[in-house]
């Protein structure tokens, strides 16, 4: 693992006590691959870490297994992985220089984070599941994929994380700020762990002064009266988070997506925050082909909270 140390650090002792420090601090894990959304990114982890008092952890991974299962032409020449790790190793002190100067730029009675960064020559998903072991892991940090493929939203690699980590993962397209952002959508399918999440949702909310606007889309078919009672339900249940800058809406009908595009022109610029698990609500609302146009169209930061962590992220 590569570091970067504060200034100051002196004698050996010195230096292993706040190694040890280090270990012990929370962190935003940021994913680089280098690109103008992953630079984004890690601005954004720049921001929350003082927020949350985090430092950060850089990582790159600098081979791609897809393509080296296609690769036709046999077993990687040493020489090539070389190099790709000496250009993962200068890309990464590159951004670690660009995000030290932002910090020098902040004001002398704020928290400075300490920024690390590591390179592997791992799976991503292999190398992150190894980082959440190794570190107290706040908040993961990504960008977005900048192609116009039908996976713009969700490529290889974002899927494997979210489906795999236990960690909150934010998911970042270019030209991001957050303290920009006035509202979070947060999207409920009056699931038990969509208030767990909710919770989260508030602690950053708090933090960057975001108002939370949760939203409901009606299933087709669905009993309305059980749906009610569900909505009843929910709502005694938000009103018991206790937040100012809360309120609920449903949605229904055949032009749905429409009024979620609606939504977003009438808030500005928001965040959407959501629970992800198979068959979810997550599933259903964001592989429809009308949403996905609304998607492709807005630069809409995501939030996404892996359903097996939900309880962690609360705490």
């Amino acid at each position: 693992m590569h570091r970067k140390y504060a200034p100051g650090a002196g004698k050996s002792y010195e230096i292993m006590e706040r190694i040890k420090k280090e270990e012990k601090m929370k962190k935003i894990l940021v994913l680089t691959d280098f690109s103008a959304n992953a630079t984004c990114a890690a601005q954004a982890g720049l921001t929350l870490s003082g927020l949350l008092h985090t430092d950060i952890l850089l990582y790159n991974t600098y081979i791609n297994y897809e393509t080296m299962a296609s690769y036709g032409g046999g077993g990687w020449i040493v020489g090539e992985i070389t190099e790709r790790q000496k250009k993962s190793k200068l890309g990464l002190e590159l951004l670690v220089e660009g995000l030290e100067s932002l910090v020098a730029q902040s004001s002398p009675g704020e928290k400075k984070p300490v920024i690390n960064f590591q390179s592997n020559d791992c799976n991503l998903q292999m190398g992150v599941a190894d980082l959440l072991k190794e570190h107290q892991v706040e908040l993961i940090i990504m960008g977005a994929r900048s192609h116009s493929h039908d996976d713009t939203l969700y490529g290889n690699d974002t899927s494997s994380i979210i489906d795999h980590c236990n960690r909150p993962v934010l998911i970042i397209p270019e030209g991001t700020d957050l303290q920009q952002i006035k509202k979070v959508i947060f999207a409920t399918d009056f699931n038990d762990a969509d208030l767990d999440a909710l919770h989260y949702v508030i602690k950053l909310s708090k933090l960057l002064h975001y108002k939370i606007d949760v939203i409901h889309v009606a299933k087709a078919g669905f009993r309305r009266s059980e749906e009610n009672t569900n909505a009843g339900a929910f709502k005694e249940q938000l009103l018991k988070l206790n937040y100012q800058g809360l309120t609920y809406h449903e949605i229904s009908g055949k032009d749905a997506a429409g009024r979620i595009e609606r939504l977003f022109a009438q808030t500005g610029p928001v965040l959407i925050a959501i629970l992800h698990h198979q068959r979810s609500f997550f599933g259903r609302l964001f592989s429809s082909s009308e949403t996905k146009k609304i998607l492709k169209k807005q630069t809409i930061p995501l939030l996404v909270f892996p359903s097996k962590m939900v309880s962690r992220s609360a705490s």
